[in-house]
């Protein structure tokens, strides 16, 4: 599995849509309790596709063609559409990323474009007769774990954030609404590696999370911008390998996971990013091959419920996504459109005597999600019973050596255990 989304649409349905190998892009819908087979859209598509969904809920999709041809994919009402964009040219890049902007049926487009040594982001839009117009050159930018990542606050309020190209390293963002752009504001600069990063934007708030790699170590950095300010950098950890760093709010704690030698480790806040607790290892299920997906609801975040812009998924399986739905678990909801429809909920409350389609459709819904959810608190209290009987197993093992030390001490003469008590007798008791 290459390249993932994970989409929450208005009626609650998830898709996800990813790149694999052997069928290209991909997508699998949860429904009726479970994850559907993989359907192909895409079959001769690249793994470097950017996905967005307007304010209709239609899904715009750029890929690009084995044969560098660019495609815009559109899902409406459960149906895929395709046409070409861009023809191929013997310049093209062989690895373009193109983000659709989509409002009020007008496009636009944000894409990274190379020439020689230097990789720049364009912003292209196309007028109300349908064509292109000129492009204009964003910003130098270099290229991190992530080419770039752009998060929508409203349908026409982005932010675009990369590592502008500089002497130094610099991480930060610039917005993008239908009449400006405004200049880059930094998040973090150093004249060190920045490895990874995770950015959360919330409805008032901008989390940064990142890994710096020096020779040695590796330090996993937060900062945030409320309002006009930043606050001051945390270093919540530093060892010598931190890979993987994700941020998300889950009942009103902002979770920084990151894996560090091969296990995953978590800082917590519970004052929205001011301070964080010690790191510590997590016990909740994890896979042994994570991959972090981006998350694109079309359903209103909140931090007291949760909100997340990525998710760690197994990167062997598309389907399993890690953490949130062990921690909040409502995430795995029925689509409302099954919900029971007026007449039939009457038919059902007056006479009891026929279930009709969509009532039996919403009460199977119902009983697949209550078993998946049965079956993962199953499997956390195992968790807990495994690690009780280790911490058991632990004070059962100290209880025998300081069974063992008394035995010892019993078997001994009682003047030498009460030598040491005898020689402080021989001067005067002092009282102070």
């Amino acid at each position: 599995m290459k390249n993932q989304y994970i989409v929450r649409m208005a009626d609650s349905r998830l898709l996800s849509i990813y790149h694999s190998d052997a069928s290209g892009i991909v997508v699998r819908t949860f429904d009726n309790g479970r994850w559907s087979k993989p359907t192909p859209i895409a079959p001769e598509m690249q793994e470097n596709f950017m996905l967005s969904i307007d304010e209709r809920g239609f899904i715009y999709m750029f890929t690009q063609h084995t044969n560098s041809d660019i495609y815009l994919y559109r899902q409406q009402h459960s149906t895929w559409s395709s046409r070409i964009m861009l023809a191929a040219s013997e310049d093209r890049q062989t690895s373009l990323h193109a983000y659709p902007i989509i409002y009020n049926n007008r496009m636009s487009i944000v894409y990274n474009h190379s020439s020689g040594d230097n990789s720049a982001l364009i912003l292209r839009r196309i007028d109300e007769r349908g064509k292109w117009l000129t492009p204009i050159t964003i910003d130098n930018y270099t290229p991190l774990q992530s080419d770039f990542s752009v998060q929508s606050i409203t349908p026409t309020h982005h932010l675009l954030f990369y590592a502008k190209k500089s002497a130094d390293t610099a991480i930060g963002y610039v917005e993008i609404d239908p009449e400006r752009i405004t200049a880059f504001r930094t998040i973090f600069s150093t004249n060190q590696r920045i490895t990874d990063t995770s950015f959360l934007v919330t409805n008032s708030t901008i989390h940064a999370l990142f890994i710096i790699k020096s020779m040695f170590s590796a330090q996993l950095v937060y900062r945030k911008k409320s309002g006009t300010s930043f606050s001051a950098p945390i270093t919540i950890a530093e060892a010598p390998q931190i890979s993987n760093c994700l941020l998300m709010f889950v009942s009103g704690k902002l979770h920084a996971y990151f894996i560090s030698n091969g296990q995953l480790v978590s800082a917590t806040s519970t004052n929205f990013g001011d301070t964080f607790s010690g790191v510590s290892r997590c016990t909740n299920k994890f896979c042994v091959s994570p991959a972090k997906s981006t998350y694109v609801s079309q359903i209103p975040m909140d931090e007291n419920t949760y909100f997340a812009r990525q998710l760690f998924v197994d990167r062997n399986n598309a389907a399993d996504i890690q953490l949130l739905p062990d921690m909040y678990e409502d995430f795995y909801l029925p689509p409302t459109s099954t919900t029971l429809p007026e007449t039939a909920a009457a038919n059902y409350s007056s006479s009891h005597q026929s279930n009709t389609p969509d009532e039996l459709t919403l009460l199977q819904d119902k009983l697949n999600i209550s078993q998946m959810q049965l079956q993962e608190k199953e499997r956390q209290l195992a968790r807990h019973i495994l690690a009780h009987n280790s911490e058991k197993a632990q004070l059962l093992e100290r209880i025998k050596q300081l069974e063992s030390t008394l035995h010892k001490l019993q078997a001994k003469p009682a003047s030498t255990i009460l030598a040491p008590i005898n020689e402080t007798r021989k001067y005067p008791l002092m009282i102070i």
